[in-house]
């Protein structure tokens, strides 16, 4: 088996599960064209998440480019690593 193939394992298993109890919605699964759009949407909503849980200050400071999130989370990346 492919490591692509195991990668997706559990999206497989997690729509075999959904499709043994509710045919119509995996019919509909199968049918739909739009999921790389709505994939994107909801690492959008995800990411809002995050910002959702900080203090008003640091979402401006974001917003203002003040702080990069991303080389923030990168360097705490780099420090989780050395633990």
């Amino acid at each position: 088996m492919s490591s692509k193939a195991n990668r997706f394992e559990g999206l497989k298993a997690y729509l075999t599960g959904y499709g043994r109890h509710n045919r119509d919605a995996l019919t509909f699964i199968a049918e739909y064209e739009h999921w790389p759009r709505l994939a994107l949407k909801e690492i959008e909503r995800r990411a809002t998440a995050i910002l959702a849980n900080l203090p008003d200050d640091e979402v401006k400071a974001i917003a203002r480019r003040a702080v990069s999130l991303r080389k923030l989370a990168r360097q705490v990346q780099t420090e989780l690593d050395k633990e």
